[in-house]
């Protein structure tokens, strides 16, 4: 039988010696905190129109100001892990040519799979459309949204895949340790993307699925290209694809849909087993799936 995790036996090379739960269990709060703290920071350095901009991210360069936010906890992490384990940034993503090639084959490969499915139903329903904002300029925003997008999934990528998933592989052979754990850390930081407890698990759950197939291709290539290569293409189509006019973070999509008061919907624990929330954990584990599918067959493993 192969072992389809070879690869991630020299991954995690450059954190052994340096195996320390103690240190881990410190970045892991530090980072929390940096999560809460950092667009605290960028508020604070912009104006008052901007700030609300910021917030409420309903403008193309307001949501690639939150996601470049995303920079200032690379350079926390890359500082505390110089601090604590003595190693740096390249460390925690893999050799640089390998990871290169990686990212383009999956990055690519997820996108022709999102922009089949597009037009695919149930993606768009134009009926239901309340606005289409114009086709160029939104075509043109797209380079910039690519740079501030590997900015963001990048961060995430290098700390759970490549920071986290170092660590505790050299802690623990078990792969629900040095894969599951981190995922379930991932999934858990979601949770408050929901409007309600229901809405949020399977935010959470979604999150989860996502991370797993992350960090198995993490492991089967031995460098975190391919996982931010996935998580970039799934985040590109999420943010440009479609909105909801008034909701958070809609200032990139191209088609938006009439507003809609998401509080007006029970999100309480029981609603998880109605049929909208089984059926929507389905179709979201199903579409991480078809994603992991993809990028298997774009690396080749």
């Amino acid at each position: 039988m192969i072992e389809p995790y070879t690869a991630m036996r020299t991954f995690r090379r450059p954190a052994l010696g340096r195996a320390d739960l103690g240190p881990v269990l410190v970045i892991v709060v530090a980072m929390e905190l940096a999560y809460v703290l950092a667009p605290i920071i960028v508020l604070g350095l912009l104006s008052e129109d901007g700030a609300l901009a910021y917030e409420q991210g309903e403008t193309a360069w307001a949501v690639i100001q939150q996601l470049l936010t995303f920079g200032l906890y690379v350079l926390m992490l890359v500082g505390l892990v110089r601090k604590l384990h003595d190693r740096g940034f390249w460390s925690m993503v893999g050799p640089v040519d390998e990871t290169i090639v990686a990212f383009k084959k999956v990055a690519w490969a997820v996108a022709m799979l999102l922009a089949v499915q597009t037009f695919l139903p149930p993606s768009i329903n134009f009926d239901e459309v309340s606005a289409i904002r114009p086709v160029l300029p939104w075509l043109m925003w797209t380079p910039v949204v690519i740079v501030a997008l590997i900015v963001q999934t990048g961060a995430e990528e290098i700390y759970f895949r490549g920071y986290l998933q170092q660590q505790l592989a050299c802690l623990s052979d078990k792969r629900w340790v040095w894969m599951g754990l981190p995922s379930i850390l991932f999934g858990a930081g979601h949770y408050l993307n929901g409007y309600g407890p229901a809405d949020g698990i399977v935010y959470a759950i979604w999150a989860t699925c996502l991370g797993l197939a992350c960090a198995d291709l993490t492991a089967r290539t031995g460098n975190i290209g391919a996982a931010v290569g996935l998580h970039m293409s799934n985040n590109l189509f999420a943010f440009m694809l479609a909105g909801v006019e008034g909701w958070p973070s809609n200032g990139l999509a191209l088609f938006l849909y009439p507003y809609e008061d998401p509080l007006a919907y029970d999100y309480g624990l029981a609603t998880l087993l109605a049929p909208w929330a089984v059926l929507e954990l389905l179709i979201v584990a199903l579409m991480v799936l078809v994603m992991w599918l993809a990028a298997r067959i774009a690396i080749k493993r």
